[in-house]
């Protein structure tokens, strides 16, 4: 059996560009494992321009849905890389109005959903003697954005768990990055207001949104470089400067 690659969210635009980013740049030497939660159309176009890719419909904001993930791809291969890429940007909430629903929404799917999926599927990793884990941070982990409370405080404390793992993992032969994109052209940035839209752009250097191979190419970069541990390169158009 093939190694597996796994892409959490490889619905969206990001988890679909890095999917088939992955594909190539293996030159089809891994499988890829397509995790979807709702659209399962989407999911199915992306799986059909992906050979002998499967898709996994599973809820990773539940232990449940983590262990089916977990499961699903265990009967399929050994993981080598997981990309923690299934994530939400809203509800959207001054910092006065932020409530408690809220919170545990946005932290259950950006904060605890990978913490597990790493921890579970390190050891996985660690059992086959090596693997890689990458996970899609945010340019707002460093970067304030009148709404984005809670989506900013679980994207930064992912990046602080990246490092943690990356120091744990990495003497066992699992390498542990981050990409932390900016504002780019997905169907999640479809839905801004269009004055939102003009602003976001106001206050990046090169004065665009960026594109989701921009990002899947940041992370092949982290699986290609064997001496990267515990990084979070930004693929934000210079947004955070």
């Amino acid at each position: 059996m093939k190694d597996i690659a796994v892409v959490t969210g490889a619905s969206g635009g990001i988890g679909r560009a890095v999917a088939k980013k992955i594909h190539e740049a293996s030159a089809g030497a891994l499988r890829l494992a397509l995790h979807y939660h709702g659209n399962q159309e989407r999911a199915e176009a992306v799986q059909a321009g992906i050979p002998d890719s499967f898709l996994i419909q599973a809820d990773l904001s539940t232990s449940a849905g983590r262990q089916d993930l977990l499961a699903s791809v265990l009967k399929a291969g050994a993981p080598y890389i997981l990309v923690n890429n299934a994530g939400i940007d809203r509800p959207h909430e001054p910092a006065l109005n932020v409530q408690e629903s809220s919170f545990d929404q946005l932290v259950n799917v950006n904060l605890k959903s990978p913490l597990f999926l790493m921890r579970d599927f390190g050891k996985e990793m660690i059992r086959a003697e090596g693997g890689m884990i990458i996970n899609i941070s945010s340019v707002l982990a460093h970067k304030s954005l009148v709404g984005s409370a809670i989506y900013r405080a679980s994207k930064a404390a992912l990046e602080a768990l990246t490092k943690q793992f990356a120091f744990e993992l990495g003497p066992r032969g699992v390498r542990v990055n981050a990409v932390a994109p900016g504002f780019i052209e997905t169907p999640m940035t479809a839905l801004l207001e269009d004055d939102m839209k003009v602003q976001i752009r106001s206050e990046v250097a090169l004065e665009r949104f960026g594109s989701p191979e921009a990002v899947a190419a940041a992370v092949c970069h982290l699986i290609d470089n064997d001496y990267i541990n515990g990084a979070v390169i930004s693929v934000d158009g210079g947004m955070a400067l």
